[in-house]
């Protein structure tokens, strides 16, 4: 397929349900909107985490919040903004203290000797750099560990995957961990690399963070480099390591990186994002210690700042955080898994395709069959949230800036 880098290519699968990973309900109550991409520029991409969807792999798809048992909103963090906290700062400097060898981690209470040994900068909430403390230990000559950080282009290599296998394993209970799930979950991307002429910078385009230990592999950040953000995916790390909290590690090291590009000159790449919050997650509970952290409103896509969000979140279940319901309205659309006739039934933030005109999709272009073809309402046929097409022919929706077709297809018509 001959494609121009400005095109998006994707293929509408329609609302679906499964058995949610979150609470384990042994129901199919997490429900989604679902595409495949076939190919996504990064503009593209920001365009849709920024109205709430995410990808694993090449699959694209947006959580229906108000029907699922577990919402899920996009959390993101402003890096140039952000404050470390106290536990955050002894973090990083225990990582560092390791790498020099004044830290054993057989010593849980981490005693003042071996404080006192060591030869990092000491450093106050008022005197802490956060890029600086991150990259302390790299490059000096006297440390026990040699430890080194490496980006490239999301690949497959056997050491990633063992160490894939191994973490899924002893962290998660995994046991189906195929070459091809691995490829399909952590390799693949609908994004197409987009270098940048700024020096010291990646481009744009899906990634793998490799942290190397005593020229070990140990860790591997898989994350999205995009127009306006960097975008966490998936980390996964050697269980052997668990006393360095490698995951918390990583998301100070990836907020460290945002800035590094920022300041590289990639002026509008500010904002970290973390994939979804879910308020009634434990294990999600983490997300909300990076601040000042913004989640995005599931109606209005606007951000709004974490602390306020969680109020509203205490009370209930799922809300739109710029249109907060009454406690009358609320008791009124609490139902039993029906709905009443004056409720939309539509997920948060989509039209009801009844309520789209042809007049709205007109400048929407389709692909068939190796060729691009304007829509035609009165051709094809409009069936469900996003307008699946039903033809003979394989059909893909392309997704043009220039024709506007993010905003008349999966920017849920503005």
């Amino acid at each position: 397929m001959s494609t121009s880098l400005g095109y998006s290519f994707v293929q509408s699968h329609g609302s679906y349900a499964s058995e949610c990973g979150y609470c384990n309900s042994g129901e199919d109550t997490s429900h989604k909107f679902g595409l495949s991409a076939i190919r996504l520029t990064c503009q593209d991409y920001q365009d849709l985490i920024d109205r709430g969807w995410r990808r694993s792999g090449t699959f694209i798809y947006k959580p229906n919040l108000r029907d699922s048992c577990c919402p899920q909103y996009t959390i993101r963090l402003d890096a140039t903004k952000f404050h470390a906290s106290k536990s955050q700062r002894q973090l990083i400097n225990r990582f560092n203290r390791f790498l020099e060898g004044t830290y054993v981690p057989s010593d849980a209470n981490d005693t003042d000797s071996n404080k006192d040994k060591s030869k990092s900068r000491k450093r106050t909430e008022n005197t802490f750099d956060l890029i600086e403390a991150i990259h302390e230990a790299e490059g000096r000559i006297d440390l026990k560990h040699k430890f080194k950080i490496t980006i490239e282009l999301s690949s497959f290599t056997q050491e990633k995957y063992q160490l894939y296998c191994k973490y899924q394993t002893i962290i998660h209970n995994d046991t189906e961990l195929s070459e091809e799930s691995f490829r399909r979950f952590l390799v693949n991307s609908p994004l197409k690399h987009e270098p940048q002429v700024t020096p010291n910078t990646p481009g744009y385009g899906s990634f793998h963070q490799c942290y190397y230990l005593d020229d070990k592999l140990i860790a591997v950040a898989v994350l999205d480099i995009l127009p306006k953000c960097a975008s966490s995916v998936y980390f996964f790390y050697d269980p052997d390591f668990s006393y360095l909290q490698l995951g918390k590690y990583s998301a100070l090291r990836e907020i460290s990186m945002t800035l590094d590009l920022h300041i590289a000159g990639l002026k509008d790449l500010h904002w970290y994002y973390m994939g979804y919050y879910i308020h009634n997650c434990q294990k999600m509970s983490y997300k909300g210690q990076y601040k000042p952290s913004d989640l995005l409103d599931p109606e209005t896509y606007e951000w709004h700042p974490f602390e306020n969000c969680t109020r509203l979140l205490n009370q209930y279940k799922y809300v739109s955080f710029a249109n907060p319901p009454s406690d009358v309205q609320s008791a009124n659309h609490e139902t039993s898994g029906q709905c009443a006739e004056n409720i939309d039934l539509s997920s948060p933030g989509m039209l009801d395709p009844n309520k789209v005109t042809d007049d709205a999709i007109k400048d929407m272009l389709v692909y068939i069959g190796g060729a691009v073809k304007r829509f035609n309402a009165s051709v094809y046929c409009i069936d469900s949230f996003y307008f699946p097409l039903h033809t003979n022919h394989s059909v893909y929706f392309l997704l043009s800036r220039v024709c506007h077709i993010l905003i008349s297809l999966v920017k849920n018509l503005y």
